[in-house]
């Protein structure tokens, strides 16, 4: 009878084991991604498919993609048909009919250049105006809102050229960690891993496309010895015009400012010293 009580307990608890076995699978098999090319780099996208999903990841890029085309043909401003080159072409900007999208990157725009004392600065040549520095991270946000408030992925990570916003917790039910980006000319350097626990991390510095960040008042590229420059935002939108702005600032100012105004943001110096804000270092 013991023995015959031993075998039935051990068949439950290897039965129980083999449930929680093929759950934690299914858990695992159940976070899916994509990625593409948009603005001239690439992007990705890794989420947990829910059970009550009803679309699959090829569906799900294709609604992300369509999204990215659609800011794409407002912000860009190497189509000569976007929106933003068709209002840099007209006279009368006050009676162009803007999009939603674009006036709230230009609302947002103007209020950023107030606060950082015009080191974010999206006007060139006069009334141009380009919204490189802050596109994509509105994109990133755009993506965002879709996944969670569109389809209640709970669980997502979005990256658009080094920008990203993540929610919940990745495959191995960890908060999810990215390592800020260290150019190869720099290899020197180890760059600081960061946890995103439901925000977001844009990060600006001239390696990636030369001369793109400009002081809005002398008109070249920041003189100082600033490699990079990374904000940590629940705002991705608000992340990629900050990190610009704080990199034109330099570390010192930038640093200055960021405490002030609360903000968390680490700067990489091409010697390879980090410097954290005090928000950063919570």
């Amino acid at each position: 009878m013991k023995r015959h009580f031993f075998v039935i307990s051990l068949l439950m608890l290897i039965s129980v084991w083999v449930f929680f076995a093929i759950k934690a699978g299914e858990e695992k098999t159940s976070y899916q991604s994509f990625q593409g090319n948009i603005f001239g780099t690439r992007y990705q996208v890794q989420y947990h498919a829910h059970e009550q999903l009803d679309m699959d990841a090829a569906e799900i890029q294709a609604q992300v993609e369509k999204l990215l085309q659609r800011i794409d043909k407002i912000a860009s401003t190497w189509k000569a048909n976007s929106e933003i080159s068709r209002y840099n072409r007209a006279v009368a900007k006050d009676e162009f009919q803007l999009s939603d999208e674009l006036r709230e990157i230009i609302t947002l725009s103007e209020q950023l250049k107030t606060s950082t004392g015009g080191a974010f600065d999206i006007h060139h040549q006069g009334e141009e105006i380009d919204v490189s520095a802050i596109a994509k991270g509105y994109a990133v946000d755009r993506i965002a809102e879709y996944l969670h408030d569109e389809l209640a992925i709970q669980n997502f990570l979005v990256e658009i050229g080094g920008e990203v916003k993540a929610r919940g917790h990745n495959a191995k039910a960890e908060p999810w960690k990215v390592a800020i980006y260290i150019p190869p000319s720099h290899s020197h350097i180890v760059g600081p891993r960061v946890t995103l626990s439901n925000t977001s991390i844009a990060t600006s510095g001239l390696y990636f496309r030369e001369n793109h960040i400009k002081n809005a008042e002398t008109g070249h590229a920041p003189d100082h010895d600033l490699l990079s420059c990374s904000v940590i935002h629940p705002s991705n939108t608000t992340a990629d015009a900050l990190a610009t702005a704080l990199y034109v600032m330099g570390a010192e100012a930038g640093l200055a400012w960021a405490d002030q105004n609360e903000v968390e943001a680490i700067f990489i110096k091409s010697d390879g010293s980090i410097i954290k804000s005090v928000q950063a270092q919570r």
